[in-house]
């Protein structure tokens, strides 16, 4: 029966989340992932997702429990607005449940802090975010690896209850597009994890602008994406579609 009682569950937010990425899809096929072929979902895989047991196994786990990572682009094209970035990052953590999981990802400085409560994210986050500064390349691939597999030890800690969501922000194109495609495909097809990605100052296509697998949306610079992060907070929270972050 529990066996039967996860399988449903991943179900049912599996398809919340194809419903999210690809009913309610942000760009138009214009855009950079326009051209790809739709990824059909392994329900198979993703009913036995993460396919892992972990050493303690929490008794009575949260099924509207939320568990994001958020990857934070620290390359060095950020440049000076890699402080406004770290204080959205702060703010948005401000806006989510205290009860539900955080975990916090530079693209070149790894993990940043690991999946814990966000009551105490709060205090733990600003020292080590403090160290963090703009510098080196954009490896977005590896910043969605870490963060998909740390969304599977905490799936396999509760027996896979709960949403699963990964929020990137980035200001270009990744190093490793080919590479990306892959994982987000992969990760569409395998898991329940729905990922968003905003995206600052970015002109033309990006590989993670796919509305058939994620959402994307763009704000003008900096200065709008504490607004959008706190935003796509809010809709995480209310399980609805993410279809808009803020004015932009």
């Amino acid at each position: 029966m529990a066996r039967l009682n996860k399988t449903a569950n991943l179900v049912i937010f599996g398809a919340i989340g194809l419903v999210v990425l690809s009913q309610f899809g942000l760009l138009d096929d214009t855009s950079n992932g326009g051209g790809n072929q739709p990824v059909a979902p392994d329900w198979t895989a993703i009913s036995a997702w993460p396919g892992s047991q972990a050493d303690e196994i929490e008794a009575q786990p949260d099924p509207n429990r939320v568990y994001t990572a958020i990857v934070l682009d620290d390359s060095g094209s950020m440049g000076d607005d890699i402080t406004p970035a770290k204080a959205a990052v702060l703010t948005a953590i401000d806006a989510m449940d205290p009860q539900d999981q955080v975990a916090v990802i530079a693209l070149n400085d790894g993990l940043i802090l690991p999946f814990m409560p966000v009551a105490e994210a709060r205090s733990a986050l600003p020292e080590p975010l403090s160290r963090v500064f703009s510098d080196g390349s954009t490896p977005l691939t590896k910043a969605l690896q870490t963060a998909r597999e740390g969304l599977a030890g905490e799936a396999a800690r509760v027996g896979s209850f709960g949403t699963y969501r990964i929020l990137v922000t980035t200001d270009g194109a990744a190093d490793d597009g080919d590479r990306l495609r892959s994982e987000i495909e992969d990760i569409a097809r395998q898991t329940p994890i729905q990922i968003a990605t905003i995206g600052v100052g970015i002109d033309g296509g990006h590989v993670l602008a796919r509305p058939d697998l994620a959402a994307f949306v763009s704000v003008n610079d900096i200065t709008g994406l504490a607004d959008a992060l706190r935003n796509a907070i809010a809709e995480e929270q209310s399980f609805s579609a993410i279809t808009a972050f803020g004015d932009e």
